[in-house]
């Protein structure tokens, strides 16, 4: 049954997240969509024919076979003169990557058509021309260091075909910072109205994104400094660099236009770089008795220096830092795994917070490996990624996980300060015993002395009579019967623990012990405590909170009780999973008024301190069993609680 419950319990929890990952899924499939149907027309010979392509409708992607003029910087006067237009420098190789250069595209379209050219601008400084007229401009485009300033940014360039239906593009770049550029980036085409809303349905994706993952970021941070934790910090920084990780966003939409190139490029590098090293710091924080110390301390040194030489570094290194740094993370990325297995086959444990744990580092960690493999060979994942979308079902993952985590933490020590609260009050209660024994013990202690000083006195007289053996007979039996309450004090007392230690207790030593202590406290009141167990099975519970409810109901059954028997019984044969207890009497039993009150804490109807009854309830719910009054009457009362079994236990 309670496995059942715990399935139950799991299920509610993971419908939602089925849910929320479907949602998140869809909205995904949705916004990218459009990106990834978008038809690919090719140059010819740096010349593009759109005379027999429909644009009303769609938006196409212009692939990068345009005219490529390497270590020159022309412009549209230059190639109307004939520089380049009948030699071998068009698409010319060269030794190494070239600095600066020219790449030329010739649009044949409808006369008297407007067209609009949208796309990046070439890394790292571009100057647009069309039509011989300048359209765009990022940096300062030249032919040497001292002299090019680099920027970019996305740009949008209008086009008119004019009478002839010819368009001229010319695209001069200069890259002096980095050891690759000088490519054409993406480029759609298509009318100014479809463009816009091109558009504007990738700042949508980019702003979703981008947007949400920044909004977790504030959420998360507020966690970590409410609650305290670490992993919270590391989500919440995992998330602030995924919005940063799509350049779209952070170019376009997060910095200011006139944010320096050097400072934004190392940024994002930076991000690029220490990306998935965070995130492994995020997942190892998960399992920290999984990993030791020592890893962990190399790993975030490594990503330390990694950002001090991306900050220092002259920009051409910085992706030679990214790789490197990536490969550190690759390789504790095999530690964590090793452990992570390690941890679940010693543990033998796989829980559902576990189960979100690895399934969200199994997403994240799969575009990572995907945005690795395809960032050199993709420009739309260099500039936007993979790792934003994973990270999106990471966070939703990892938030559940953690949240479940701390549910269950705070429950437990929950149950653990109610136990603690039980046992300080069961404490009391039995001090409170302790004293009323004590009283008790003092009528044997009166009686020896009182015979004692009689037997003195007729010795000292000479007075011995047939009394005086009678006398120390008396001595003696109360004697003995002191030793017999002092010797099951010293058993009960030396059995006590400061904490309930839940394990197999035999129910036949329990309800004899519990005869024991009862008895010379009822004998004030003439009463007899017997016992029946029938060789009840054991039960799975606490020795010391079920001997305390005994002695409670025990003490409560004498204080009603005149010249009567208190019977403990217990049954194994009513309930297939509990034992039945019952602490029966033959008093006055419970006034109909009080009835209803009597396992109220500070309720009493005899004058007592009103905290015997609840704290009995209170220890048995404790071991998930229930107490109730089974019947009362002039003929007497019974009290019924159950325990667990031995083979039913938790």
């Amino acid at each position: 049954m309670r496995t059942n419950r715990v399935r139950g319990h799991h299920l509610q929890w993971l419908i939602p997240v089925i849910i929320v990952l479907l949602v998140a899924l869809m909205m995904h499939l949705f916004l990218g969509r459009r990106l990834s149907q978008i038809p690919e027309v090719h140059p010819v010979d740096g010349v593009l024919d759109i005379t027999e392509v429909d644009l009303s409708e769609k938006v196409v992607n212009v692939s990068n076979n345009w005219d490529f003029y390497p270590n020159a910087l022309y412009t549209s006067a230059d190639f109307a003169n004939g520089v380049g237009n009948n030699s071998q420098e068009a698409n010319s190789t060269v030794d190494s990557e070239p600095k600066y250069g020219t790449h030329r595209l010739i649009v044949k379209a409808h006369p008297n058509q407007y067209y609009t050219l949208c796309s990046y601008s070439i890394d790292y400084s571009t100057r647009v021309i069309v039509n011989g007229v300048e359209a765009a401009n990022f940096g300062i485009v030249a032919d040497s260091a001292a002299e090019s300033v680099p920027r970019i940014g996305y740009m949008t360039i209008s086009l008119y075909s004019g009478e002839t239906g010819e368009i001229e593009i010319i695209y001069q770049y200069a890259n002096f910072v980095h050891r690759d550029g000088g490519f054409i980036q993406p480029t759609y085409l298509s009318t100014p109205q479809n463009i816009e809303e091109f558009k504007a349905h990738n700042d949508l994706v980019s702003l979703s994104l981008s947007g949400g993952l920044l909004v977790l970021f504030l959420y998360f941070l507020l966690c970590s400094v409410l609650q305290r934790r670490c992993s919270f910090l590391l989500l919440s920084i995992c998330c602030l660099m995924m919005a940063f990780r799509d350049q779209n966003f952070l170019v376009v939409h997060a910095l200011p236009p006139d944010t320096s190139w050097y400072l934004a490029y190392r940024l994002f590098m930076a991000v690029t770089a220490l990306l998935p090293g965070m995130v492994l710091l995020l997942f190892g924080s998960m399992y920290p008795s999984a990993i030791k110390k020592l890893p962990v301390i190399l790993h975030t040194a490594a990503m330390g220096i990694a950002a001090v030489l991306i900050a220092v570094l002259p920009t051409v290194w910085l992706v030679t830092v990214c790789t490197v740094a990536w490969s550190c993370a690759l390789l504790y990325l095999v530690y964590l795994i090793w452990g992570v297995v390690r941890y679940y086959l010693k543990e033998k444990i796989f829980q559902m917070t576990d189960a979100l744990t690895v399934g969200g580092a199994a997403v994240l960690i799969l575009s990572i490996l995907l945005e690795a493999t395809y960032v050199n060979h993709s420009s739309v994942v260099s500039h936007y990624g993979i790792m934003p979308g994973g990270m999106l079902i990471f966070d939703l993952l990892i938030a559940m996980s953690i949240s479940l985590r701390s549910k269950a933490q705070e429950e437990a020590l929950a149950e653990s300060r109610s136990r603690s609260e039980l046992l300080e009050r069961m404490n009391a209660m039995n001090l409170d015993f302790l004293h009323q024994v004590a009283h008790e013990l003092k009528t044997p202690l009166t009686v020896i002395s009182g015979y004692a000083q009689l037997t003195g006195l007729q010795m000292s007289t000479g007075h011995i009579s047939n009394e005086t053996p009678e006398n120390l007979k008396v001595i003696r039996n109360e004697a003995l019967r002191l030793a017999d309450m002092v010797n099951n004090l010293m058993e009960y007392t030396y059995g006590r623990t400061t904490e309930a230690q839940f394990a197999t207790v035999e129910v036949g030593p329990l309800l004899e012990s519990t005869r024991a202590i009862c008895t010379p406290m009822c004998l004030k009141n003439s009463n007899r405590v017997d016992t029946h167990n029938e060789n009840c099975v054991a039960v799975y519970g606490s020795w010391e909170m079920l001997l305390q409810v005994f002695i409670n109901l025990v003490v409560n059954a004498n204080r009603h009780t005149q010249n009567g028997v208190i019977t403990i019984s217990a049954s194994d044969q009513e309930c297939r999973e509990y034992v039945v207890f019952r602490v029966e009497d033959s008093g006055s039993g419970i006034d109909d008024k009080i009835l209803p009150h009597i396992f109220e804490k500070g309720y009493s109807g005899d004058g007592g301190n009103g905290l015997g009854l609840a704290i009995c309830r209170e220890a048995v719910e404790a071991h998930g069993g229930n107490l109730k009054v089974e019947r009362t009457g002039p003929e007497g009362t019974v009290f019924a609680f159950t325990v667990l079994k031995r083979e039913a236990e938790p």
